[in-house]
């Protein structure tokens, strides 16, 4: 009898410690951040996206005439942070733009939730359908798009929309 109750507690208290392993609620979705967001904001919350890779090699002499540009140049990139595409290309372009260190390239990093909307509405007026989708502009013009991965490289589709 001893040893049935022994056997017993064990076996309760091993559902326990097995139950209280379980830390997240598997009906509970992940949240999802949306709006302007920070890279470091993007790596925190979603390590994923530093583990991230690309097997792009990004073309040298686009990397070296993006570091001539003289023309303030906003980036403005609408992503997703649940969208394959955007888990290769956001890290691609952020690596490409620490490389080429020219401070009159600036980037904006606004994540979408999976209807491609975030709280401003600023997806919605930029007729916005694909993530990523990168929005060249110089002197609040758009110049060109990046949408979902470059043609050739982001730095050189970056060059020829600038050129």
């Amino acid at each position: 009898m001893k040893h049935i109750t022994q056997v017993s507690l064990f076996c309760a208290i091993s559902l326990l410690m097995l139950s209280a392993c379980q830390t997240t609620d598997s009906h509970q979705k992940p949240t999802i951040l949306v709006g302007d967001i920070s890279y470091s904001e993007v790596v925190k919350t979603y390590p994923y996206f530093q583990a991230a890779s690309s097997k792009t090699q990004e073309s040298v002499e686009s990397i070296e005439k993006l570091k001539t540009v003289s023309q303030a140049t906003q980036l403005t990139v609408y992503f997703g942070v649940w969208c394959h595409d955007s888990i290769r290309e956001v890290p691609q372009l952020v690596k490409l733009l620490e490389e080429v260190k020219n401070p009159n390239i600036s980037y904006q990093l606004i994540s979408l939730d999976k209807t491609k909307q975030e709280p401003q509405g600023r997806a919605r007026a930029n007729n916005i359908l694909y993530t990523p989708t990168i929005v060249v502009s110089q002197a609040g013009k758009e110049l060109g798009r990046i949408i979902e991965k470059p043609e050739q490289d982001l730095a050189t589709d970056l060059i020829n929309i600038l050129h």
